[in-house]
C-alpha cells in the first residue's frame, strides 16, 4: 500500500507507513480470506504466552536451561523492566558453540542487543514481513511502555495459518 503523503510502498495491511510514520487508510483489499486474515488481526490473537526472561548478568549456561526446561526457542533479556537483548538457540548455535567455557560467562556477551519489536497492536502481516526482512525466528512483543509481554514465533502464526487453512477448506 502507498502511503498517500510520502508514497512509501508499504507491506498490504500496515497501519501507519514505515517511511513517514503517518497513519494510512484503511481500503478493502481484495486478497483471499487468508491473506486478509494475517493483514487485520494483531499479533495479540495468536494466543502467546508470556516470555521468559534472565538478567543481562546470568550465564548463558541458566538461559538454556532455562529454554530447555519451558521447551521454548529463546529468552529475553530484561535489564530491570527494560527489554536489553534477545538470546536463541541460533545464538547457542553460531556465537556459544565455538568458544570452550562459554557457558558460565554471562548471557549480555552473546545476546543480540536492541532486538526487532512488535508491538501488540500490530498486524500478523506485520510480523512476518519484519520476520523475513530482518531473518528472524522470534519477535518480542513490547507494550506501550516498551516492556516486554510475550514473544511471537513462526511456530505461533504457522500454527494460526494451519488452522485457517483447515476452516477455510472444510467450508
Amino acid at each position: 500500500m502507498h502511503c498517500p503523503d510520502c508514497r512509501y510502498d508499504n507491506i498490504p495491511g500496515a497501519d501507519i507507513c514505515q517511511k513517514c510514520g503517518k497513519p494510512l487508510p484503511q481500503v478493502e483489499l481484495s486478497a483471499s480470506e487468508m491473506e486478509r486474515s494475517i493483514m487485520v488481526h494483531p499479533v495479540s490473537v495468536l494466543a502467546i504466552k508470556a516470555p521468559v526472561s534472565v538478567a543481562p548478568t546470568a550465564t548463558v549456561r541458566s538461559a538454556v536451561d532455562a529454554m530447555i526446561r519451558n521447551k521454548i526457542g529463546c529468552v529475553l533479556i530484561v535489564d530491570g523492566s527494560a527489554l536489553a537483548g534477545i538470546f536463541t538457540e541460533r545464538d547457542v548455535l553460531n556465537r556459544v558453540s565455538p568458544q570452550p567455557g562459554a557457558l558460565d560467562r554471562p548471557i549480555s556477551e552473546f545476546m543480540t542487543p536492541s532486538p526487532e519489536t512488535l508491538r501488540t497492536g500490530d498486524s500478523i502481516a506485520y510480523a512476518l514481513h519484519s520476520m523475513t526482512m530482518h531473518g528472524l525466528r522470534h519477535l518480542p512483543v513490547v507494550d506501550a511502555n516498551g516492556q516486554a509481554v510475550s514473544i511471537v514465533s513462526i511456530r505461533d502464526v504457522l500454527r494460526l495459518l494451519a488452522v485457517r487453512f483447515a476452516d477455510i477448506r472444510s467450508a
